[in-house]
C-alpha cells in the first residue's frame, strides 16, 4: 500500500548539476553505507564530505 514505507529514496539530481562523476556517486554510496554502520568514524565520514564537497563546490569562483 502506498501509505507503507519499505525503503530510502535519495535524489542525486543536485549532485549530478555540480558535476559529480560516477566515481564521485560511488564515494557518496559509502559514506552513506559506513553512516549506518553501528560504529562509524564521524570525522572520516566528514573528511569525506567535505573532499567531495571542496570538489564540487556549489558556487565555484565564490
Amino acid at each position: 500500500p502506498p501509505m507503507v514505507t519499505s525503503g530510502l529514496r535519495i535524489g542525486t539530481p543536485a549532485l549530478a548539476t555540480r558535476g559529480f562523476t560516477a566515481e564521485d556517486f560511488t564515494e557518496v554510496a559509502d559514506v552513506i553505507a559506513s553512516a549506518l554502520k553501528p560504529s562509524y568514524d564521524a570525522q572520516d565520514l566528514k573528511s569525506r564530505v567535505k573532499a567531495l564537497a571542496d570538489k564540487h563546490p556549489l558556487y565555484p569562483g565564490l
